[in-house]
């Protein structure tokens, strides 16, 4: 019973911790901060709606078949390629999700050589010679339409209300890049011709952390709302810059807060979110850009990952640099001394 009353008092002990720390995402960073400024300056921070990109819808695009006779198909019986033909072409194989049609497409790759070789039906050899050579063909259009039309992974492209927390930023980083490296992986197989060497059994494996690992949209979303925010913070600063009222050599009450919130709530805080996010985008900007390169999604991930002028990581920089701009402007005008980071 001692045992039992103790768990339950710990239990409540946590719950009532966790109930009072609020959970630092992207909203609550951003809100803290600019209501922290705005109560200062004492003017309405009116932002925009904000309206992150939008996911490109992907076009189907059905492989070319094999055309083969039932009675031909009987003579692949004792093939290995014969078994998965005859489970492509029921019922199951006709509704198959992109990553199972994919998987089919490399495991025929795979197999059919092997099985051409032990045949002695000409025309049976003919049609299985070209069906291969049409399938390796069409294998990086099947791995696309794969990584544009899967579930798990739309899932995590497209932008919802969920951003990355400040203590748990990097959680399951590692995992996730395990899976865009696998993912490239047999990416450049395909390209390569390396048939053989495709662990394409593994790819539902694969796609499962994309199912159940939010990492993804959840930096999506934190890094085009921390642009959306601190762009739209930047002018209302810049715009009300004379409500800073200083005194040389006296530090007045508006000052005080004002260096406080700096130090508070910028370096300690929203700073310290956008030094975590800039890391993950170090982190995943090379993979996901060749993962989907040649997509349709290539310009949405490059307006994500990529470093040109044009992207959203660049944009993040180039409002931090601002924003900076602002606070030594403040100093300056006030001479106040340089801050020191906060000691931990």
């Amino acid at each position: 019973m001692i045992a039992i009353n103790t768990t339950s008092l710990l239990l409540i002990a946590a719950l009532l911790v966790s109930g009072c720390q609020p959970n630092k995402d992207a909203d609550f960073v951003w809100h803290d901060y600019t209501k922290r400024l705005e109560s200062v300056l004492e003017v309405p921070f009116e932002p925009a709606d904000f309206t992150p990109l939008t996911l490109p819808k992907a076009v189907h695009q059905t492989p070319t078949r094999l055309n083969i006779s039932i009675l031909q198909s009987f003579k692949l019986n004792h093939c290995k390629l014969g078994a998965l033909i005859a489970d492509h072409n029921s019922s199951l194989g006709k509704v198959a999700p992109p990553s199972q049609r994919l998987i089919y497409h490399i495991r025929f790759i795979q197999l059919a050589p092997e099985c051409i070789e032990a045949l002695d039906d000409s025309a049976l050899i003919n049609a299985l010679t070209i069906g291969l050579a049409q399938k390796q063909q069409q294998a990086l259009d099947v791995f696309t339409q794969m990584l544009t039309r899967d579930k798990s992974i739309n899932k995590r492209l497209f932008i919802g209300y969920d951003s990355l927390t400040l203590d748990k930023m990097q959680h399951g980083r590692l995992e996730f890049e395990s899976a865009l490296s696998r993912l490239n992986g047999i990416k450049q197989q395909i390209i390569s011709q390396d048939w053989q060497q495709i662990a394409i059994q593994d790819l539902e494996q694969t796609l499962a952390i994309f199912h159940h690992q939010p990492l993804l949209n959840q930096y999506l979303r934190s890094l085009s709302l921390s642009v959306f925010e601190l762009r739209e913070l930047n002018d209302y600063l810049f715009q009300h810059q004379a409500r800073v009222l200083c005194r040389p050599s006296h530090v007045n009450q508006q000052q005080a807060i004002l260096q406080n919130v700096f130090h508070k709530y910028y370096l300690a805080q929203t700073q310290a979110y956008l030094s975590q996010l800039n890391q993950l985008h170090y982190r995943l900007s090379e993979p996901m850009q060749q993962l989907f390169e040649d997509t349709i999604y290539q310009d949405y991930v490059n307006a994500h990952f990529a470093d040109n002028d044009d992207a959203l990581p660049t944009h993040l920089k180039r409002q931090m640099k601002r924003h900076v701009k602002w606070w030594k402007a403040f100093r300056t005008r006030c001479n106040i001394p340089q801050p020191q980071r906060p000691t931990k």
